[in-house]
Order: C-alpha cells, then sequence, then structure tokens
C-alpha cells in the first residue's frame, strides 16, 4: 500500500490545500477525490461535506480529518467506517478570528453603532453619552477549543465572561456552570448572550424563548455556533416583545438566508455571511501535517473527536 491522503471539499477545488500541503512535505502523496486512483492506498481522508457512502471505500482507512471545526458533516455519514478516529481543525489564527467577531458585534451593540449610523445619514450631531463598558456580563454558551478562546479574548480586554458547557472548566477569572441548574443560573446575569456550542442533538433549538425568558431584560443574542441551535421565530418575538433587544447573526438555519427572510430588513439584526472564523491555510495546514505524521506513527492526535458525544 502506498500511504496516501485523499482530499474532498465542497463545492471548491482542493488545489489550494494541496499546494500548501506539498509546500511543506514535498513528499506527500495527495490525492483529489474523486480521481483517488486505487481506494486500497488511501490511508488518510481530508473532507469537508463528502457525500455519505464514501468513505467506507478506503478499506485501509486510519483517520479522518474534517477541514474545518465542524465535524457533524462526517458523524451524519451512518457508513463511515467505524474505529476509525476523526480530528477537526485546531487553529490558533481560526480562534484569534473568532474571538475579534465576538468582540466586534458585542462593541457594536454595546455602542449603539446602528443607532449612530442611522443618525450620521440624518446628518444629525447627537449629545454625548458615556457607555457603561462595566455592566457588560458575557455569557458563552460552549467552551471547547473556541469558545475557551473567546473567552479568555473577551476578559482580557475588561468585560466579565461566564460560561456554560457540558461539565465545568476551570479557567482563571471565568466562572463555569454546567447542567440545567448552572444555565440557568448563568442566564439570570447574562446580558449578551454568546453561542459556540457543537453541533449536536442536543444543542439544536437550544436558543429558544424560554432561554430569553430567563435573561435580563433588554439582552443581546450573538450566534456564531450552527443555525440550527436559535428558533429564529423565538428571536423574532423575543425582539417584538423587549426581551432582547439586539443580535449579531453569523449562521443561519437555512443558507444562504433566503432573500425573503425577515432578519434582512431588520435594524436590530447585525448580520455576516457565515464567516467569522474561516480557515486559515497556512495555519490549518501545520495541524493538518502534524495529524498526518501522528496517526502514521502512533501518536496522540490534535483535536481527536469524541464521537459518542458529537464533538
Amino acid at each position: 500500500m502506498l500511504p496516501t491522503i485523499s482530499i474532498k471539499l465542497e463545492g471548491e477545488t482542493a488545489e489550494h490545500y494541496i499546494c500548501e500541503m506539498r509546500r511543506l512535505d514535498p513528499c506527500l502523496e495527495i490525492r483529489e477525490w474523486p480521481d483517488i486512483g486505487n481506494p486500497e492506498d488511501v490511508d488518510i481522508a481530508m473532507v469537508w461535506k463528502m457525500p455519505h457512502g464514501e468513505l467506507a471505500k478506503f478499506p485501509n482507512l486510519k483517520l479522518i480529518i474534517s477541514m474545518a471545526a465542524g465535524v457533524d458533516h462526517v458523524l451524519s455519514d451512518p457508513d463511515r467506517p467505524e474505529g476509525v478516529p476523526i480530528v477537526r481543525v485546531t487553529d490558533p489564527h481560526m480562534a484569534r478570528s473568532m474571538g475579534h467577531w465576538f468582540l466586534m458585534n458585542i462593541l457594536r451593540l454595546h455602542r449603539e453603532t446602528a443607532h449612530y449610523d442611522k443618525l450620521r445619514s440624518q446628518k444629525i450631531w447627537p449629545p454625548e453619552i458615556a457607555f457603561d463598558t462595566d455592566s457588560v456580563s458575557v455569557g458563552i454558551l460552549g467552551l471547547g477549543y473556541l469558545g475557551v478562546h473567546v473567552a479568555q479574548m473577551l476578559k482580557a480586554v475588561g468585560l466579565r465572561v461566564q460560561g456554560w458547557s457540558r461539565t465545568e472548566k476551570n479557567l482563571d477569572g471565568i466562572h463555569s456552570f454546567s447542567g440545567r441548574a448552572g444555565l440557568d443560573h448563568m442566564l439570570s446575569n447574562t446580558n449578551y448572550l454568546a453561542c459556540l456550542l457543537p453541533n449536536t442533538p442536543a444543542t439544536e433549538g437550544i436558543m429558544d424563548l424560554s432561554v430569553f425568558n430567563k435573561m435580563p431584560r433588554g439582552s443581546y443574542v450573538l450566534n456564531a455556533g450552527r443555525g440550527s441551535q436559535l428558533v429564529e421565530p423565538d428571536l423574532l418575538e423575543a425582539l417584538n416583545n423587549g426581551q432582547i433587544k439586539g443580535a449579531a447573526l453569523d449562521v443561519f438555519k437555512t443558507e444562504p438566508l433566503p432573500k425573503d427572510h425577515p432578519f434582512w430588513t431588520d435594524p436590530r439584526i447585525l448580520l455576516t455571511p457565515h464567516h467569522a472564523a474561516e480557515v486559515f491555510l497556512p495555519a490549518a495546514a501545520k495541524i493538518f501535517l502534524k495529524n498526518i505524521y501522528s496517526i502514521r506513527n502512533n501518536q496522540p492526535l490534535m483535536g481527536l473527536v469524541n464521537q459518542e458525544l458529537g464533538y
């Protein structure tokens, strides 16, 4: 068997990934799916939304690499080979980018930039106002690799930060909660709810009216996790009754966002087109290579996924 890497990306060529990885290691044998030759040669599959059933065609597969942070596109394949480890991207550049997105939008909402943009368009010079940043309390849903980085970045600029996850975490200066009671406690003193949860059956629809109603009135919602985690009609209801004052959204239940969706024209909602944290190829390629070398030399993997938990 010739150790070979198969690469599959949805809707785009893998040429840039292949070139960067070969630049770092010219000895790599890499083939872009579906032109992979003999499937028995392939020991590693690097994928983003590989058609279901294709992974099962590689009888000597040792590792599946998700080419982004999400892994539900792999876990949802009922025919994926059993016992083959799955890893996700754990890229510090991506984590910083995600932190920038949350910081940017928390400050945009807190400093009411949409309101001041409207005044500018009307050539109105508003009176001075002091923004009470000490009152900002951020609650992060999900303290995984990205969530911890975001929490630490927000804390570093002086915001009060707390987080909720499946198990409590020991993070310096960041109060960690777990369980249903822990979530309720966090929500009661969170006025900026930031979602970075993985996509699992347990997290689907987690941000609904019952959650919004447990937050202080006039709070904000930010989602860069998965679109399925936000109940969109519930957010609109909470905005309309004043329980939620505004939102920043990067992910949506249907993408691209349909042209007739009410979010487009709602000035209370800041929108970005699912680009809060894109994969930065020069950094990610090094992580890909480290895991390739590790699996071939029986060494620990970075970003190993617990397939039972789904993340």
